[in-house]
């Protein structure tokens, strides 16, 4: 709501109530180097934001380790994942272990069912608790895990959200479709990060990547002989070193594309490529 004043030709001026529809777009962008440094030293001018090829004024600027998280955690508990089981707990724990006191996070899984396994209003003994009855059977409903996670993020009133998920893709007993996700994933301001541990191979790429890229998070694909730990870290760190943008727009329904830029440098910036207005 924008509150205008009124003048009269007698110059009498009167606080006038105009509700005015506008939308808060929210970035997240990761800069780095040619290098693959990350670039922490930006500010708010260095910075370029187009919505639909159009200029944007931003309004909001901040670095990200100023800005508290909420983070979720789903693990794929499908049978096509036994093998991996034992990396991904131990990753969500080490992981959970170093996350800032002033974040909150959640844990789910997704197997034939959806699970909200913990959260962290419980004590971390729990969690470690919960995590070692985990085990791998039935199907997949990746779907349904990433609609149920997104918006429970969503209701979070905390900044930053993104979802770290481990999982190989597949999906086969979902209630809800691919393009339901894909419509979430652009009218949210989650982050998506997948993990994919084992052979390439054997991982749909197809579907993780596109998700990955569009809510400007990205696919991570690990080996068997590889530790989680190190790419769990690298995913805070990058969460850590982002910058948070924001512009108001006046609402209009359906998908306005994004464009983040720093011009003059050769550096190169990650974010979300859209988003969908319902």
């Amino acid at each position: 709501m924008i509150v205008f004043l009124v003048c009269t030709p007698v110059a009498l001026c009167l606080s006038q109530t105009l509700k005015v529809d506008v939308n808060l777009v929210n970035i997240f962008a990761t800069v780095k180097d040619q290098q693959g440094n990350f670039v922490t030293n930006l500010t708010k001018d260095d910075f370029r934001v187009y919505e639909d090829d159009e200029p944007q004024d931003v309004q909001i600027f901040e670095r990200q380790d100023k800005v508290d998280s909420s983070i979720g955690l789903a693990m794929d508990t499908s049978g096509s994942m036994v093998d991996i089981i034992p990396f991904m707990t131990r990753g969500i724990r080490e992981f959970t272990r170093a996350l800032p006191k002033t974040d909150d996070y959640f844990v789910v899984s997704f197997g034939t069912t959806v699970r909200l396994v913990h959260t962290s209003s419980q004590p971390q003994r729990e969690l470690e608790g919960a995590l070692t009855k985990v085990r791998a059977y039935g199907t997949s409903s990746l779907y349904d895990g990433l609609l149920y996670s997104l918006e429970r993020l969503e209701r979070s009133d905390r900044p930053r959200k993104a979802l770290i998920v481990f999982t190989d893709g597949d999906d086969n007993a979902s209630n809800v479709s691919h393009s339901q996700v894909v419509q979430e994933v652009q009218s949210s301001a989650v982050l998506l990060y997948f993990i994919a541990i084992g052979s390439p191979v054997l991982v749909d790429s197809h579907t993780l990547e596109p998700l990955s890229d569009l809510s400007g998070g990205r696919t991570l694909y690990i080996s068997k002989q590889e530790a989680v730990s190190p790419v769990m870290e690298q995913i805070r760190t990058e969460l850590s070193q982002q910058y948070y943008l924001g512009y108001y727009v006046s609402k209009r329904p359906g998908f306005h594309r994004l464009r983040v830029e720093v011009p003059g440098r050769s550096l190169r910036v990650r974010a979300k490529t859209g988003y969908n207005t319902k």
